[in-house]
This record gives C-alpha cells, structure tokens and sequence, in this order.
C-alpha cells in the first residue's frame, strides 16, 4: 500500500514473509524475507526506510529449533544491515508446535518505504507497445518453490540463495531509474509521460507469475522470449519461468527509450519482450512455449476460492 503524507510525500508498506525457503534454508530464508518486502516498496517506488518483524518458531529448547532462529536473525540482520535500514520493532513467539509437530519457522517481515508522491509506480501494464525489461540474473534455484510444492507436491532442497550485493545493486537501478523519470501524479492527471511506466518485483512463482499478475491487473497480454532473459548456463525453460532466484525485476519502458535505459544500467538486464494483446504469450526463440488468454488467467486467479467450495 502506499499512503500520502503531504502534498510531496508518501509512504509505501508492506509485508512478507517465505516460510518454506526459511525451513530449508534459514539463513536464506531469512534473508530472503525481507529481500522480498524491500523489493516491494522498491517498485512502488520507495526507498526503504525500516523493518519490522514477528518471528515465529517451534520449541527452542530443541537445538535443531534454535539453530533455526538464530541463523534465521543472522539473514535478516545481514541485509537489514546493507540497506541501512533498521529494525525497529517486533516480537517472537516460541512453541508453536502441538505434540511435536511444529510449525515451518515463520519470519513474518513488514519494511515501510519512503518516497515523493512523483515517484510511485505500479504494477500494472499500461500501454501496447511498451517494452518489457527483465532486471537481474536468474538462477537454477526451484527448490522450496511454488512450482516444486504445486507441480511436483516438493518441499526439499536448498533454498534460493540471498546475493546481497546483487540485492542492493538492482533495487538501486530501480530507484535510480524511476528518480530520473516523470512526475506520477502529473503523470494521471495527463500532463507528463513516464519512461517506466510499470514495476513489478519477481519473488513467489518467478517469472511467469510476476508477468501473468502484470497481465491480469493491467488487462494486457504480452509476448516475451525467454531466451533473452539474463540466466544460468544450462537452467532448464520451467527452471527458469519458475525459479525463485532473489534480487530481480520486470519493469516496462516506452518503446522509444528501451534501448537508451538499457544501455544506462549497470547490472544484468534485458528487453524480453513487449505489452501486446490480450494472451500471456511466453516463447523460446520461435517456438511457443505458453499461449493463455489474461481472461483465462484472471478467471483461474480470483476464482479459486469459489470453485473449491462449488
């Protein structure tokens, strides 16, 4: 959410937490939480300002438990510390757990950003034609991942690894490039143009997630060749739509400055592809891997609930 403040201030909050990267990996885990709610405020457009927390673990008199929370803190402690950000309240329940069996230990994680009202951006796509740029390198990192629970019913493995440096390096590029960007709010009321016209970070299903939640609330389809996204050598197509690897983003640019933003960034970057249509289209060079109609996805995304209780 983002609140307003003043005539030229806002607030951006949110709230995240990962409780299976945590399980398998705590330090990650931990990590990645609030990598992931700094991300967020990041693409509405925020610096990050201050972390709060709620930890929620099993019986600590068991070591295995113990070894959890403390490595779980060191992660938080490690990128709280590199984005000057400090954690300024929070709690921690102990023995939630019923006859041994515990529960996955929970880092619930909120950060608020601050921002000027011109700088909020959103998430939706907004206008045929507008280039998609993926920001930050993927990784062959399934494990933990929704992909792996939902497709293959896995949680095993090793958890996406925190890179903090790239972290830090490709929110930085988000906020730099926004910062020299037009004014929001003069934006809506149709008196200036936005080169970025929408930011989305890339955490829970990778991205084909993020690109499909851009589609749905937007409204447009869009056509994409993952072969261009900046990968590791070797990941397989559904490790790569579905990897959950930290420290990236998808943004879309007017067509006639892509080139020019790309050249201006100084970490692993890439145009995918463009805002076109009404399918999520995803392909490999010339094959076409995915081809759903955003309706479609809209339907499956928001009807859960009531088809599970039809």
């Amino acid at each position: 959410a983002v609140l307003q403040i003043d005539d030229e201030t806002a607030v951006a909050i949110t709230a995240d937490s990962n409780t299976i990267h945590t399980k398998l990996s705590p330090y990650d885990g931990g990590a990645g939480s609030v990598a992931e709610a700094i991300r967020n405020v990041v693409s509405m457009g925020a610096k990050p300002y201050a972390v709060v927390d709620c930890l929620n673990f099993g019986n600590p008199e068991n070591p295995e438990i113990l070894w959890q929370f403390k490595e779980c803190i060191r992660g938080m402690s490690d990128i709280a510390e590199k984005f000057e950000s400090p954690v300024i309240s929070g709690n921690v329940s102990f023995y939630n757990e019923t006859e041994g069996i515990k529960i996955n230990p929970t880092p619930a994680v909120g950060v608020i950003g601050v921002e000027k009202l011109s700088n909020i951006r959103t998430l939706p796509f907004k206008n045929e034609g507008d280039k998609i740029i993926i920001i930050g390198k993927t990784y062959d990192e399934v494990e933990g991942s929704e992909y792996h629970r939902a497709v293959h019913s896995l949680e095993q493995g090793d958890a996406p690894k925190i890179r903090i440096d790239d972290e830090l390096a490709s929110a930085n590029t988000i906020l730099d490039l926004i910062e020299n960007d037009g004014d929001y709010v003069k934006y809506l009321d149709g008196e200036d143009e936005l080169d970025i016209t929408a930011t989305h970070d890339i955490s829970a299903g990778g991205i084909a997630i993020a690109l499909s939640e851009m589609a749905m609330s937007g409204k447009l389809g869009c056509e994409v060749d993952i072969s261009k996204v900046p990968a590791e050598d070797g990941i397989s197509d559904n490790n790569l739509l579905f990897s959950e690897s930290h420290a990236r983003f998808i943004i879309t640019v007017s067509a006639d400055k892509a080139d020019e933003i790309i050249d201006s960034i100084d970490v692993d970057a890439a145009i995918i592809g463009e805002v076109k249509g009404d399918s999520l289209v995803i392909k490999k060079d010339d094959e076409t891997i995915v081809d759903l109609a955003v309706a479609d996805l809209d339907d499956a995304y928001h009807g859960v609930i009531e088809k599970y209780m039809a």
